[in-house]
């Protein structure tokens, strides 16, 4: 049954792309049909940024690396399609499971664009130990630990996460000292909220 259900899922995703293919995204709607448009046109632009900046952060590692970069990406993808279609089968039979599984997309591949970001200028995403920060308030030795816990939130039982995660944070920890545990929790605190 559930392979029915994801294959039916690709089919009904398949056919709305084609049917929405030529269409041009109308911003001022709230009709699931213009919401499929322009989250089909936000994440084809987002999904042409990423590609560029993954081949650009792959030019500016060292050969060893760059085979580590590989198979982090491939983590990466494997975990954003289980993610979102796990989200777009939680959503359906509503009609609203395909906006679901596009903003999905669209947000967890802006996350990843961050991270190839990161990894190409050597600066982690400093919201997130900004945001730690503020939250600890004066004290902030002793309270930014806990402040980055409570920002990551629960952690993700998920092995696809963890791989991706994992390889990714072992290179941010490698090639600019970032700590192993707090990437990881911030690499969750940029997941959809809708999980």
């Amino acid at each position: 049954m559930k392979g029915f259900s994801i294959l039916f899922g690709c089919l009904i995703s398949a056919a709305s792309s084609a049917l929405f293919a030529g269409e041009t995204c109308n911003p001022d709607s709230f009709s699931n049909p213009d919401l499929i448009i322009c989250g089909q046109q936000t994440f084809k632009k987002v999904d042409g940024v990423l590609n560029e900046q993954y081949k650009k952060a792959l030019s500016t590692l060292a050969p060893a690396e760059q085979s580590r970069l590989r198979d982090v990406q491939k983590n990466w993808v494997r975990f954003k399609e289980s993610f979102c279609e796990e989200l777009y089968q939680a959503a359906l039979p509503g009609a609203e499971a395909p906006i679901e599984r596009l903003g999905c997309l669209v947000q967890t591949t802006n996350a990843r664009l961050g991270e190839l970001i990161a990894l190409q200028t050597g600066l982690p995403l400093d919201g997130f130990y900004k945001a730690a920060s503020a939250i600890a308030g004066k004290d902030r030795e002793r309270d930014v630990t806990n402040s980055i816990e409570l920002l990551g939130g629960e952690e993700l039982d998920d092995s696809l996460w963890r791989q991706y995660a994992e390889g990714h944070c072992k290179m941010s920890e490698r090639l600019f000292r970032e700590d192993f545990a707090n990437c990881r929790v911030r690499m969750r605190f940029q997941l959809p909220m809708n999980r």
